[in-house]
Formats: C-alpha cells, sequence, structure tokens
C-alpha cells in the first residue's frame, strides 16, 4: 500500500511538473511575443488616414442576381456631390463586407462607392460579367440622380478592382468610351488575374492598348501571391506602354515583428481589424487615395513607396515602383 502512494505521489509530481513547465513554456512564448515588434498603425492624416471628413456612411442596395450591387455614400455630413468610385471585387466576394475597411475608408473620405456584385453565382460564365458590371454603373447612376443621394461628379471618376476584379478594371477601362458609361481619370488594379497562375485564363479581357492615354493608371502586385502571380499584370503593363503616367507597384512582405506582413492574394481584405494592417493603409489605400488626390486635381502621377517603421525604428520594407 505504501509503495502504491509513493509511485502515485511521483505521478502526481510528474503531472504538476509537466503543467508547470507547460506553462513556463506558454508564458514566456507570450512575453516573446509581447516583446517583438509590432507593424505601423493607422496614420492619422493624409492618404490612408483615419483623419475622416465623414463620421458614417450610408449603404444602399438595388438589383438582384448578377446585376444587383450596392451603393456607399459619405454621411455626417452629406456633402451634396462627390467623387464617384467603382470598385470591382474579386472571384466570390459579392458583397461589400469582404473590403468593408477599404470600401468605408473611401466613403468616409467623400467619394461615393459603386460595388457591383456581377457575378450571379459562383460559377456564372466570365463573359457575364462585365455586362454586368456596365449595366450595374448605369443603373447606380439613375438611382443617385434621384433625391436623398449624394450626386457623383462624373468629372471625378476612378476604378480600383482586386484579382477577378482587376481584370474588370481593364475591362472598364478599355471599353468606357464605346459603352459611354462616365470616363474614368484614375485607375488602381490589384492582383489581376485570369486564373490561376500559369493556368488557363477563363476570364476575357479586353485589348489593354485601348486604355486612354491620358489615364492615371497603378498596376499593383503582392510579392508573396502565389494564387494569379504577376503573368496578368505584366500583360496589362505590357499593354498600357502608351499610358502617358503609369506605375507598376510590388508590395512587399516583411517578418521583422509580430503579426507579420505578407503581400498575398488576400492582402486587399479587410472584412475585419484584424485582417487590416499596414500594407492595406500604407500600401493600397494610400496608393489609392494620393492617385485620385493626383488624377483629379491634375498634378503628375507620384507613387510614395515608404511603408513606415516597426514600433522598434526597423523601416518595413518598402514598395518596389517601376515606371516607363
Amino acid at each position: 500500500m505504501k509503495t502504491l502512494r509513493l509511485i502515485l505521489s511521483v505521478l502526481s509530481l510528474g503531472a504538476v511538473l509537466r503543467s508547470a513547465e507547460d506553462n513556463g513554456m506558454q508564458v514566456a512564448g507570450q512575453a516573446a511575443h509581447e516583446a517583438s515588434p509590432f507593424p505601423p498603425k493607422q496614420p492619422v492624416t493624409g492618404p490612408g488616414g483615419s483623419g475622416y471628413a465623414h463620421r458614417s456612411v450610408k449603404q444602399t442596395e438595388y438589383g438582384e442576381g448578377g446585376q444587383q450591387y450596392w451603393i456607399i455614400e459619405p454621411a455626417q455630413p452629406a456633402p451634396k456631390r462627390a467623387p464617384l468610385v467603382i470598385f470591382l471585387h474579386g472571384y466570390s466576394a459579392v458583397t461589400p463586407d469582404t473590403y468593408r475597411g477599404w470600401v468605408d475608408h473611401l466613403a468616409r473620405r467623400g467619394n461615393i462607392v459603386v460595388y457591383p456584385r456581377y457575378q450571379a453565382r459562383l460559377f456564372s460564365p466570365a463573359t457575364e460579367y462585365f455586362p454586368n458590371v456596365a449595366a450595374s454603373v448605369r443603373d447606380a447612376l439613375g438611382v443617385l440622380a434621384q433625391p436623398g443621394h449624394v450626386a457623383p461628379d462624373l468629372e471625378r471618376v476612378a476604378l480600383v478592382g482586386h484579382s477577378a476584379g482587376g481584370v474588370q478594371t481593364a475591362n472598364y477601362a478599355a471599353l468606357a468610351a464605346a459603352e459611354k458609361l462616365p470616363a474614368p481619370k484614375a485607375a488602381m488594379i490589384v492582383e489581376p488575374g485570369q486564373g490561376k497562375s500559369g493556368g488557363i485564363r477563363l476570364i476575357p479581357m479586353e485589348d489593354c492598348g485601348k486604355f486612354p492615354a491620358a489615364l492615371k493608371l497603378i498596376v499593383m502586385v503582392g510579392d508573396a501571391d502565389g494564387l494569379v502571380g504577376e503573368g496578368c499584370a505584366r500583360m496589362i503593363w505590357r499593354d498600357t506602354k502608351h499610358v502617358r503616367e503609369r506605375a507598376f507597384v510590388t508590395l512587399r512582405s516583411d517578418s521583422h515583428g509580430v503579426p507579420a506582413l505578407r503581400a498575398d492574394h488576400l492582402a486587399p481584405i479587410s472584412w475585419s481589424r484584424p485582417a487590416t494592417d499596414a500594407l492595406d493603409w500604407l500600401g493600397m489605400w494610400r496608393t489609392l487615395d494620393t492617385l485620385m488626390d493626383e488624377a483629379f486635381s491634375g498634378k503628375p502621377l507620384n507613387v510614395d513607396a515608404d511603408m513606415g517603421a516597426w514600433s522598434d525604428g526597423v523601416p518595413v520594407t518598402p514598395m518596389k515602383v517601376e515606371r516607363h
């Protein structure tokens, strides 16, 4: 009996020691995590910043199926007139919630955002995408002409699209004149893809040689985008040499601190605060804000490659910017 009690005591002590060891490792890991440098926060002022002119947004929904769309307007206060941003989502991201942070940022900065669904179903034919975009934009213009809405300034129109929406952005820029759609002065095409990197081109794309020469254009990729890669982006870049002001921008990953900044295909997603980071604020959001400011004021195109610094003062890896 004494032997049994001794064995049980030893086993119990071993369990306590193992538990203490596990807890110690967990505490040490947490301490190491807390001691790691953290990435830059959203700036308060300037492009990409949180110093918004409007306290909230007003979102309304119209249409159905592939011609469903959302209008997100600045509110509190609501301006009489505002620039128009046509936001074209990636494959299957059919509601604005996927890009909630970015969409609301644009609206609270003082822009009207039109977000076409363009995909009725997950496997809707890709040939329907752009016709649905065009139909949604036309219908949205009719809605915005009615009382109770901010009037769009059609002299200040910008396009932004991610992934499959990047291809639709290219289609819009190429076809706007022929389709009698509002002419864009700025376009930012983010990680465009017609299918998996190196795979079959599933999404039709117009000849980008039809882009207006006066369009201010940014083509952006992520250095860790293993889904669509750079193939489609480089095709657009190759075919737009006639565009007078343009830049090819590469977002670069940086794992110096915690959480790491990873410029993969999901980097533009901002459905929650944790999903939104310096790659958004200082990379995509600031770049688009600056592009629009320059396009609407007639200033020369300039891309700020600086990405701020980690909390220990080490600079975040800057974006790579290629020009003509």
